[in-house]
């Protein structure tokens, strides 16, 4: 019997570059990368390295000019727009260093609304939405508005809401970065251990070397190619 994990995500040669001005600067260059299902991997890497920049293309937020990107087994480069966005609804969670929450709709609607823009019945996406923030114990503040929470509260209530989804992978750029130490390790902390729960695969950018020593395995980008750490 075969228990080798099969990858979530998968790039191979990928190649980025940007316009600056009349001259372009390669940002990777040359890719090659597997996340495994139920894989925790952190990349580091010096500021401007293109950490962020290897979190878009593997989402599909942002192209690539050469290479390939597949998630779920899904080729995200060669789908249209609408597609990669179905692909991102229903295969990916994103949390970003700054939580993104709507600040009219409570904790529990923000957690909701991956479900009900896939039009699940809005009563069934608010119960998932419920335990969600339950599971990373923000049971007491499911009605309280983003103002009224603190911003570890605030931060969990974005990992609940990348979470609610059941998503092969989740795509986290500094989650911690806009926190203080202590928080940061507790909200670290809420994102490994629910995602080992639900066997969710992470992808984790950051800048915190003790933090990626918690996850599985962590990887460098130096000089736009992935490195072993």
């Amino acid at each position: 019997m075969n228990n080798e994990k099969k990858c979530v995500i998968v790039a191979h040669g990928v190649k980025k570059a940007y316009r600056e001005d009349d001259r372009s600067v390669q940002v990777l260059k040359g890719i090659d990368l597997e996340v495994k299902a139920g894989e925790l991997l952190a990349v580091v890497g010096a500021s401007g390295s293109g950490k962020s920049t290897l979190l878009h293309v593997l989402g599909g937020l942002d192209s690539i000019d050469e290479g390939e990107v597949t998630v779920a087994g899904m080729s995200v480069h060669t789908l249209n727009e609408v597609q990669r966005g179905q692909l991102r609804n229903r295969k990916l969670g994103f949390v970003y260093q700054f939580h993104h929450l709507l600040p009219e709709f409570t904790a529990q609607e923000n957690v909701a609304m991956p479900l009900i823009i896939r039009r699940e019945d809005e009563s069934v996406a608010l119960n998932k939405a419920k335990a969600a923030l339950e599971a990373l114990g923000l049971g007491h503040r499911l009605n309280h508005l983003p103002s009224q929470m603190s911003g570890g509260e605030r931060q969990r209530c974005a990992i609940a809401r990348a979470m609610v989804t059941e998503p092969a992978c989740i795509l986290a750029d500094e989650p911690t970065g806009n926190l203080d130490r202590q928080t940061a390790e507790a909200v670290f902390d809420s994102l490994l251990n629910l995602a080992k729960k639900q066997g969710t695969a992470c992808v984790i950018v950051t800048h915190d070397l003790e933090l990626a020593k918690r996850c599985d395995r962590t990887v460098s980008i130096i000089d736009g190619v992935i490195s072993k750490v």
